[in-house]
């Protein structure tokens, strides 16, 4: 099951959990809670309680759900679950349709199939990073919600129809973006349409992946769009802050990251953003040990977007979706990087170039608007 931890499966590396601190989500959740009861109201209130966490939600976070649901029927789904909550993982078969109740088409289109076990609990709580990626804009609660009680073709369908739709407009796609981009727009129907999901009581910390390892202590609780939105609101105020008045032409990005694909893909739309179309980037990054799974790198190598497109199904949706996005900017920018022993063939056939410490030096050399990240 893929949650808003997609890099799961597309690299070799475990994900890093995020440092935050739990006073501040019981202050959230107990004292401050948006549009919702208190969290320990509602558990009390309820006698079977599905606790849903992004694969990068903190052990300390589980441990504080899990006190507050004791005496109750306690089941959980993660890509990426504490081993001492094993016990009590939930299993949502994705493959029988007889688990799955039908509620229409998200946006007209994707058939929204929800399964009907998320029915035989009182109270949903899901917790969630928030953090900009191309998918949906935001990942957060809502991504979260959205793709561990759908069936792989709901997900599969938006992506596809998505991807379709912005061949000539990537950027629908784009960081930060839900106004319009067509994969936040079909959850959201979706989830009002299936009505349960929409009343769960959700938990959303705003984090930079660009500094992953800082202590966060923003956090935003109970409904679970409203709660989401908040966190990215904190997210956005801060990226316009550092917004450039024109765009470059050269860029350098000299900064850590996760270890992973799916946020160095991240890396380079957001800076993307901030160059001419066929400008340069360079990124400074030093801690990439993978790129990708096999899926990945077939649907990649050996696809034009319009394939990638019209070629997404419930088995490669994730590495499809990632492929195209990386594909547009390497298509439209000059991208390079450090040479990485490891990984250098799999840059080159990317597209993107890895480059000695004087190739490096003088990479920028051409450019006339030049910048710094």
């Amino acid at each position: 099951m893929i949650l808003n931890g997609q890099c799961l499966r597309l690299a070799d590396e475990p994900i890093k959990t995020i440092n935050t601190d739990i006073n501040c989500v019981i202050d959230a959740v107990e004292n401050n809670p948006l549009m919702s009861e208190s969290l320990s109201k509602l558990v009390k209130e309820s006698s079977s309680i599905l606790f849903i966490a992004s694969p990068d939600i903190n052990i300390e976070i589980y441990d504080y759900i899990a006190d507050l649901c004791q005496g109750k029927n306690f089941a959980v789904i993660s890509d990426n679950m504490p081993v001492k909550y094993m016990q009590y993982q939930a299993i949502f078969n994705q493959s029988l349709v007889d688990d799955y109740v039908f509620f229409g088409a998200c946006a007209g289109r994707a058939p929204m199939l929800v399964n009907k076990n998320i029915y035989d609990y009182d109270l949903v709580i899901s917790a969630s990073s928030v953090i900009m990626n191309a998918y949906a804009g935001f990942l957060g609660s809502v991504t979260t919600l959205f793709n561990a009680v759908t069936a792989p073709k709901t997900v599969a369908s938006v992506i596809k129809y998505a991807l379709q739709d912005s061949l000539y407009n990537v950027h629908k796609l784009s960081s930060g973006l839900t106004i319009r981009n067509p994969i936040y727009e079909s959850i959201r129907e979706g989830l009002i349409t299936a009505g349960k999901a929409i009343h769960s009581f959700s938990i959303n910390i705003p984090i930079d992946y660009k500094n992953i390892d800082n202590a966060h202590k923003e956090v935003f609780a109970g409904d679970t769009f409203i709660s989401q939105i908040e966190a990215q609101n904190i997210i956005l105020d801060k990226q316009k802050a550092q917004t450039a008045p024109y765009l470059y032409d050269g860029l350098k990005f000299a900064i850590q990251c996760y270890n992973n694909v799916v946020y160095f893909i991240t890396l380079v739309e957001d800076a993307c953003k901030k160059l001419l179309k066929g400008g340069r980037l360079l990124i400074d990054i030093d801690d990439m040990h993978s790129f990708g799974n096999k899926v990945f790198q077939e649907i990649f190598y050996h696809n034009t977007l319009s394939e990638i497109a019209d070629n997404v199904n419930e088995s490669n949706y994730m590495e499809s979706f990632y492929a195209f996005i990386l594909k547009y900017y390497t298509l439209n920018y000059h991208i390079a990087l450090p040479e990485n022993e490891k990984l250098n063939a799999a840059f080159i056939q990317a597209g993107l170039n890895p480059l000695n410490d004087n190739e490096l030096s003088s990479f920028l050399d051409s450019c006339s608007k030049k910048g710094v990240i």
